[in-house]
C-alpha cells in the first residue's frame, strides 16, 4: 500500500468499500472498520491525513525493525533509534502519542493509542527477534509472515514442550563440561555459548517430520559438530568418546581416517513426534563451507533417484559467521538454489554466530552489518535470535521450516551466540578479544538461564530440574565404561585397499546399437532441426549402414550410444558442465533446439526401452560448487552415471578443494566412495595457456592406494566401453577422463561398429601396425599419439616405429606393459613421448612406473621427448606452438 493518497483517491476506496467491503484491500478494509460510517467524507479527509502518517511506522517496524532488537547476547543493546523507525520521519511528535489511531489490523483492537501501538510494534519486531522478510519481491511471503507473528510474536508454551527444550539444553551443555572435564586439551570446538542450536535442530526433525520430509541432509564445519553427533543424530557417546581415548586408531577402518570433528553419520531416527526420519551429516574437511553444494547434490539426488517430492528432503546447512560472509563458495552454491538442475526446494541456513572468525573481528571480516545479508540476494527471509532466549530461537526454527515447506525458498536462521573458549579448547581468546571475553566469563551459561526463567514461572520444581541433570550424567558416566575398550561397533565403511576383479559386459550387440542410432537421430514431427545439425544426424545414422569393420564411428556417435545403452539397462545418466547440453566444442547436440520456435527436444530423454531418466544441464559458470553437487549427487545416487565437464580441462583447477579434499580422497578418509566422472578437455593445439592444459600431473599425483581411474583414451570405441564401464563397474571409484577438442572431427579418430559389438576397455593399447622387429618403442598417452603417427607416415621406415598408448594412466597396469616389453625385444630405443612440458602432464607419474618394468626386461634406458620444464602451460604463440612440435618429432624421429 502506498503511504500517501490524494483525497479523491480515499474518497473513491471508501465508496467502494460501501458498496462491497471484499473488493477493498485488507489494510484498507481494517481502516474503514474503525471509522463511524455514518460520518460525511468531507469530515474523513483531515482525520485520514493523520492516520496515514501511522501506516508508514507499521510498514517501518516490519522491515527495520530487526535494528533495534536484542538479540545479541555480548554487544550493546542498540542505544539510538535509527533514522527509518525516529517518529521525525513520520512527522509524529510527543504530543501525538496519546492520540488515538487506527490500528491497520496489526491488532485486534481497531483503534488504540499511538504509544500503545508503537509498543506492540517493538515487541513484535524490535524484541529479541529480528526479521529481515520485507521487500524481497515476495508478497505472499510478508503476508504469511504477517499473518503469522503479528502482533506480539505471541506463541503458547506446552509444558511438555518447555521441559523438552530444557533437556535439550541439559544434553547440550553437559555433553560438553563432560567431554572437557575427562579430556582436557583436547580438541573438539565446544559448541558452549551457542548450546541452543540443540533444541533448535531438534525441533527442525519435529517440524520436518509433521510437514512431511523424511530425509535430512545437513552439512556443518567443526564447531559443535560432535555435540549435533551425540544428541541429534544419536551416535553413541561411548563412540564418541571412544575416539577421545589414548588406545584408539584411525587404522582400524583400513583407511587413513580424520579427525573426530570431521566425521560423518547417517541415523534412522524417531522424531519426538513419533514419525521416522533418516539424518545423515556429511563428512567435511576443515576447508568451510566446502560441504554446502555437496549436501544440496545429495538433496537432489534423493528426490530424482528416491522418488522423493521436494517437500519430503530438506537440505540444512550449518555455518560460521565468518564463513557465510567470506567464502565465495556459499555464494556458487546460492546461485543454483533456484535453476531447473539444482534445486532442492529450499535449504534451512542455521549461522552459528559467534562473532569471531579465530581472531578476526566482524568488522575486519565483511562489508555487510550482517554475516547473512547474502540472503538479500536471494530473495530468503533471515531470522535474528539471541541464543540466550532459547524459546525464540526454536520459534524460529519452527517458523523456517514451515516456510521452507510452504514456499520452497531458503531462510535464513542467524544464531547469535557467543564461543566460551577460543577457537579451540587450547586456544586463548584474551590475547586479542579481553574485555569481551571477561564478559563472557562473568556470564551464567544458556541453561542456567533458562532453567531460573523456569523456575521463577512455576513450571518446573528444583528437584525435578536436579532429577533430570543427574539421570543425564548417569548416561555420559555408563558410556564412559564402554568407551575404554576399543569397538568396531560404529567404524566407517572400509576403504579397497585393492582393485576387485571384475569384468562387466561393455560389448553391446550390433542390432541393439542400429535401432538406438535410428531413435537418436529422429525428431518430432514439424520441428525445424538447423541444417547443420540435421546432416550430423544424417552421418551418425548412415554410419551403421556401413560394412562392420569400416571406421566410420566418430566420437560423439560412441558417447552418446553410450548413454543409450546405459539408460536402457536402468542406469541413471546425469551430465552437468558449463554448454555440456551442446558441447563446449559443438559435439554432442544432447538438445537441439527448434529453428523457428525455440521449442527444445533431448533425443536421449525419448528413448523408448530406457528405464531411467537421462539428464543434461547447461551449469551456472561456477566450477567449485558445480563439481562438489554432482559430486554429493553421485554419493547418493551411487549406481547412476554422473558427469561434471569443464568447458575446458583448464578451468578444472577453479575447483581444486573439491578434487583434493573430497574426490581424490573421501574413501580413504570417510570411507565414502563416488563413480562421479570427470569430462576435462585437454590437448595442446596452440590454443594459449589458458586452454590447452587440464594439468594432468596434479590428478596423478593424487593417485594412490586405488582412489582414482585417470584416462586419456584415443578411439571412440575406447570411449564408448569405458563409460560403461564406469557405470556398470561394481567398483566404485571417480573417473578422470582427459577428453579431446581437436579429436572430435580427427578423421583418423574413427571405430568400427565391430569394435563396439565386441570386446571391452582396453587399459593399454599395442600398435596394431607395428613390426615385432621395430627398433624404436615409443609410450604415449591421448592425442599427442596422432601427431605421432602422422609423422611415422612420412617414413620410409615405418615399421621401425611401434607406438603404445597408455589408455589408463591409474591404476598403471604394469603387467600389461611388461607383456609389450617382452614382445618387441629387438628395439633399441625406448621413449615416453607427451606434448606438455617435462614439469607436467604424466612424466613424473610414468617415469618410474615405466624404468621398473624396462628393467626386468634389461631393455634400453628410458629416454624423454616432449617440451621443456615451463612456468606455464602453455606458449601464447602459434609459431613458437609449432615450433616446439617440430622439435618433439626430430626427438623421436
Amino acid at each position: 500500500m502506498q503511504s500517501f493518497y490524494h483525497l479523491e483517491t480515499l474518497e473513491a476506496l471508501y465508496q467502494q468499500y460501501l458498496q462491497n467491503p471484499d473488493l477493498v484491500e485488507s489494510s484498507w478494509r481494517c481502516f474503514f472498520e474503525g471509522w463511524e460510517l455514518g460520518q460525511e467524507v468531507a469530515l474523513i479527509g483531515k482525520r485520514m491525513s493523520e492516520e496515514l502518517q501511522v501506516y508508514p511506522l507499521i510498514e517501518a517496524y516490519r522491515s527495520y525493525g530487526h535494528l533495534i532488537a536484542s538479540f545479541n547476547p555480548v554487544g550493546i543493546p542498540p542505544t539510538t533509534t535509527p533514522k527509518e523507525l525516529d517518529l521525525k520521519t513520520f512527522n509524529i511528535n510527543s504530543d501525538d502519542l496519546i492520540k488515538e489511531v487506527s490500528t491497520w489490523g496489526f491488532l485486534p483492537e481497531a483503534k488504540v493509542q499511538l504509544i500503545e501501538l508503537i509498543e506492540a510494534l517493538k515487541k513484535t519486531y524490535s524484541h529479541k527477534i529480528g526479521i529481515e522478510y520485507m521487500g524481497l519481491g515476495f508478497p505472499e511471503l510478508e503476508l504469511w509472515v504477517q499473518k503469522k507473528i503479528e502482533p506480539y510474536f505471541k506463541t503458547t508454551w506446552t509444558l511438555e514442550e518447555r521441559t523438552k527444550i530444557l533437556h535439550d539444553l541439559n544434553r547440550a551443555e553437559l555433553f560438553e563440561t563432560f567431554i572437557h572435564t575427562k579430556y582436557a586439551g583436547q580438541k573438539r570446538f565446544s559448541l558452549e555459548g551457542g548450546e541452543t542450536l540443540i533444541p533448535m535442530l531438534a525441533n527442525i526433525l519435529d517440524q520436518g517430520s509433521l510437514n512431511g520430509i523424511s530425509e535430512i541432509m545437513i552439512g556443518m564445519a567443526h564447531r559443535g559438530r560432535l555435540n549435533v553427533l551425540a544428541n541429534i543424530l544419536e551416535k553413541s557417546y561411548a563412540h564418541i568418546f571412544h575416539e577421545f581415548e589414548d588406545h584408539y586408531a584411525p587404522d582400524e577402518t583400513e583407511g587413513a581416517g580424520d579427525v573426530k570433528y570431521h566425521k560423518g553419520f547417517i541415523a534412522h531416527i524417531r522424531s519426538n513426534k513419533g514419525r521416522e526420519l533418516s539424518v545423515t551429516l556429511s563428512a567435511n574437511p576443515s576447508h568451510l563451507e566446502s560441504v554446502d553444494p555437496v549436501v544440496e547434490g545429495g538433496a537432489r539426488a534423493f528426490q530424482i533417484t528416491k522418488s522423493k517430492q521436494p517437500k519430503e528432503v530438506l537440505p540444512v546447512l550449518i555455518h560460521g559467521d565468518a564463513s557465510i560472509a567470506g567464502q565465495g563458495i556459499v555464494y556458487e552454491t546460492m546461485q543454483m538454489s533456484k535453476l531447473p538442475g539444482y534445486s532442492t526446494g529450499g535449504t534451512l541456513h542455521i549461522v552459528i554466530n559467534n562473532q569471531i572468525g579465530f581472531t578476526t573481528l566482524p568488522k575486519e571480516g565483511r562489508s555487510t552489518r550482517y554475516c547473512t545479508d547474502i540472503a538479500k540476494a536471494f530473495s530468503s527471509p533471515v531470522f535474528h535470535v539471541n541464543a540466550e532466549d532459547p524459546e525464540g530461537c526454536v520459534l524460529a526454527a519452527k517458523l523456517a521450516v514451515e516456510i521452507r515447506q510452504t514456499f520452497a525458498c531458503d531462510v535464513f536462521i542467524d544464531l547469535n551466540c557467543y564461543r566460551k573458549y577460543g577457537h579451540n579448547e587450547g586456544d586463548e581468546p584474551a590475547f586479542t578479544q579481553p574485555l569481551e571475553y571477561q564478559q563472557i566469563r562473568s556470564k551464567k551459561s544458556i541453561r542456567e538461564i533458562y532453567l531460573n526463567e523456569l523456575l521463577q514461572k512455576g513450571v518446573l520444581s528444583t528437584s525435578q530440574a536436579n532429577e533430570m541433570e543427574e539421570q543425564f550424567k548417569m548416561s555420559l558416566q555408563e558410556a564412559m565404561k564402554g568407551a575404554k575398550a576399543p569397538t568396531s561397533e560404529l567404524h566407517p565403511p572400509k576403504a579397497q585397499e585393492k582393485w576387485v576383479q571384475e569384468d562387466p559386459k561393455t560389448a553391446v550387440p550390433i542390432k541393439i546399437l542400429h535401432a538406438l542410432a535410428k531413435e537418436l537421430t529422429e525428431v518430432p514431427q514439424g520441428f525445424e532441426v538447423h541444417p547443420k545439425i540435421r546432416r550430423l544426424f544424417q552421418e551418425r545414422e548412415m554410419s551403421f549402414h556401413q560394412p562392420i569393420d569400416k571406421l566410420c564411428i566418430d566420437w560423439a556417435n560412441a558417447e552418446s550410444l553410450a548413454y543409450a545403452t546405459l539408460l536402457q539397462e536402468g542406469v541413471h545418466v546425469r551430465i552437468s558442465g558449463q554448454d555440456s547440453r551442446r558441447g563446449t566444442f559443438s559435439h554432442r547436440h544432447a538438445m537441439i533446439v527448434d529453428q523457428k520456435q525455440e521449442g527444445k527436444y533431448f533425443p536421449l530423454s525419448h528413448l523408448k526401452g530406457a528405464k531411467t531418466p537421462f539428464d543434461v544441464y547447461n551449469s551456472p559458470l561456477s566450477e567449485f560448487a558445480v563439481l562438489g553437487f554432482e559430486f554429493g549427487y553421485s554419493l547418493i545416487a551411487k549406481d547412476a552415471l554422473v558427469i561434471w565437464e569443464a568447458q575446458y580441462g583448464d578451468f578444472a583447477n577453479s575447483a581444486q578443494i573439491m578434487t583434493d579434499q573430497y574426490i581424490a580422497s573421501s574413501e580413504q578418509k570417510w570411507g565414502l566412495a563416488s563413480s562421479i566422472t570427470l569430462f576435462l578437455p585437454h590437448g595442446y593445439e596452440g590454443q594459449g595457456p589458458e586452454h590447452s592444459s587440464a594439468r594432468m600431473e596434479r590428478f596423478l599425483q593424487l593417485s594412490a592406494e586405488s582412489n582414482l581411474r585417470i584416462a586419456n583414451v584415443t578411439t571412440p570405441a575406447q570411449v564408448f566401453h569405458l563409460l560403461r564401464l564406469q557405470a556398470l563397474s561394481t567398483v566404485k571409484k571417480p573417473l578422470i577422463l582427459f577428453t579431446p577438442k581437436a579429436l572430435l572431427r580427427h578423421p583418423l579418430v574413427l571405430s568400427t561398429q565391430k569394435e563396439l559389438e565386441s570386446g571391452n576397455f582396453e587399459k593399454v593399447l599395442d600398435d596394431p601396425l607395428a613390426s615385432l622387429q621395430a627398433e624404436v618403442l615409443i609410450f604415449c598417452s591421448g592425442k599427442i599419439y596422432y601427431d605421432l603417427f602422422a609423422e611415422r607416415q612420412k617414413r620410409e621406415n615405418k615399421e621401425n616405429y611401434a607406438f603404445i598408448r597408455l589408455e589408463m594412466l591409474h591404476p598403471f597396469d604394469d603387467a600389461a606393459i611388461l607383456a609389450i616389453l617382452q614382445r618387441y625385444q629387438k628395439c633399441k630405443r625406448i621413449l615416453w613421448v607427451q606434448e606438455e612440458p617435462a614439469n607436467m602432464g604424466a612424466y613424473s607419474f610414468i617415469w618410474p612406473r615405466l624404468n621398473k618394468e624396462i628393467e626386468k626386461v634389461g631393455a634400453p634406458s628410458l629416454e624423454y621427448a616432449g617440451r621443456a620444464e615451463s612456468a606455464s602451460t602453455a606458449v601464447g604463440s602459434y609459431r613458437l606452438h609449432k615450433q616446439q612440435y617440430e622439435a618433439i618429432m626430430k626427438q623421436v624421429f
